[in-house]
């Protein structure tokens, strides 16, 4: 049988939203729903907070997260690679390489248990080493997108020639990296550290479990998400 432990990062520091991962949600710290999901959910059998803080560590284990060290500083910076922390993790708590993780972001609360099971049906019917939640890019789609140069005049982000009546259903489909699930076998994460690479399997995410919070009008939103749709558990 095998085992899925939760790897939930949680630092101190945050440059954009201070303090959100503490943040009030719906009632509850934000990264409580994380720890909830992970504790809820029949497929995971462990779930491990990693943090810098005294303050969320507490919180997190009055949550039921497993806290069994402090992060060291130099891995909770703002250039601190999301990579390191896990095999910080993997490392101290000498995790069984056979076993697989998931990576539990606490800035992506509206997170679904049968969506989590239909992504690990996926993940097995393929026979993927690693897999990603992803959400289809609409009107934000590179191709429509625009740098803007010194003089104020829009370059297309897209290097070739962008006729003015481009729709939508015009061109193909873009994805991107939605932040609610990162699932990988720990021995393929330690031998190539991250999620993307070659074999890395995609998993088209909910919609609402997609939206993730980084600034106060995320949290705003997600408040509004919570407070129309209900709870994801």
């Amino acid at each position: 049988m095998r085992n899925i432990i939760a790897i939930i990062p949680a630092r101190g520091g945050s440059k954009g939203l201070k303090n959100k991962n503490i943040l009030d949600l719906n009632g509850k710290p934000l990264l409580e729903w994380s720890i909830q999901f992970a504790r809820e959910n029949e497929f995971i059998n462990e779930c491990i907070l990693s943090t810098d803080s005294e303050e969320i560590a507490g919180i997190g284990e009055k949550c039921g997260a497993s806290v069994p060290f402090l992060r060291e500083k130099s891995l909770a910076t703002d250039s601190s690679k999301t990579s390191d922390v896990i095999i910080d993790v993997i490392n101290k708590c000498n995790l069984d390489k056979k076993d697989l993780f998931v990576l539990l972001e606490p800035t992506s609360p509206f997170r679904l248990h049968r969506t989590f099971e239909k992504l690990l049906k996926y993940f097995d019917k393929n026979k993927f080493k690693k897999i990603v939640s992803v959400q289809e890019c609409v009107s934000t789609s590179y191709r429509f997108q625009f740098f803007i140069n010194d003089t104020g005049e829009l370059v297309p982000l897209n290097r070739s020639n962008l006729p003015n009546d481009l729709r939508r259903q015009d061109i193909k489909k873009t994805f991107y990296l939605d932040g609610s699930f990162y699932l990988s076998y720990i021995s393929e994460f330690v031998n190539y550290p991250g999620f993307y690479g070659e074999g890395t399997g995609s998993f088209i995410n909910d919609y609402f479990s997609s939206f993730e919070i980084d600034s106060l009008e995320d949290l705003q939103l997600m408040q509004s998400i919570f407070s129309n749709i209900g709870a994801p558990f």
